[in-house]
């Protein structure tokens, strides 16, 4: 089996360290194109930074979207047709609760967010890491690994980076887009996500015709950290699948 490209689009507030121990995983079977948010000056600006890197590829791209990089690896995957597959982790088509869709948080929330970052950037940086953990993971020593491996470039993000990244969850909404999407599509949530609930990926599931839904029952909103090797079969069986197509 050839490698395929797998480009990776992380989280608020992230950067590519925290997807080191699943890429050591899959690395007999992609190439790895780490996305990050840093300098953007909008989502938009993201979502162009991977199509300037699809253009160059015409076959064998997958994208990986983690909690808001789902979000515009959705978009992305409507708009560019050499998309060869979807992975979702802890993913969401809309991350603030609006009309009859509450699988999400209240807007104010995020906006009162944005404004203890400019109190005190760090504090609310690590409050956000902490509770991206269930409580099992906290025992098991998985955000003590998570400080060793990840918390001096995640707490290095700019705070205009941080703001922006806020104002798209806020605004975005790609719940319409869904449908659109025919592409094989294999989605992995924690039950015990406190970030994105796990009713946000089985809406996702109820769209996207082409859609697998594996739900860990143990993990909080970062799996493919805590459970690597669980998240790793599952992207290589989802491979797997597809090539025997």
């Amino acid at each position: 089996m050839s490698k395929k490209h797998l480009v990776l689009l992380p989280g608020w507030g992230m950067e590519k360290e925290v997807f080191i121990p699943l890429t050591h995983l899959l690395e007999p079977l992609f190439h790895f194109n780490f996305i990050d948010w840093q300098d953007i000056i909008s989502g938009a600006n993201l979502e162009e930074r991977v199509g300037s890197f699809l253009n160059d590829k015409t076959k064998e791209v997958y994208l990986l979207g983690w909690s808001m990089g789902s979000i515009a690896a959705i978009n992305i995957a409507t708009k560019h047709k050499n998309i060869d597959g979807l992975i979702l982790v802890g993913g969401t088509s809309r991350f603030t609760i609006m009309d009859n869709y509450l699988s999400g948080w209240n807007p104010r929330i995020v906006e009162r967010m944005k404004k203890q970052l400019r109190r005190d950037k760090g504090r609310t940086l690590q409050a956000f890491y902490h509770s991206m953990f269930s409580v099992h993971e906290h025992e098991m020593g998985d955000y003590d690994k998570f400080l060793r491996l990840c918390i001096a470039g995640a707490l290095d993000n700019d705070l205009n980076t941080l703001i922006k990244g806020l104002d798209y969850l806020i605004e975005q909404d790609v719940r319409e887009q869904l449908a659109s999407i025919d592409v094989p599509s294999l989605l992995i949530h924690g039950v015990e996500d406190n970030i994105c609930p796990v009713e946000a990926s089985k809406y996702i599931h109820t769209k996207i015709t082409n859609s697998i839904l594996h739900i860990l029952h143990h993990s909080g909103h970062i799996p493919f950290f805590t459970e690597e090797e669980t998240c790793a079969n599952l992207i290589k069986e989802f491979i797997e699948e597809r090539e025997r197509r």
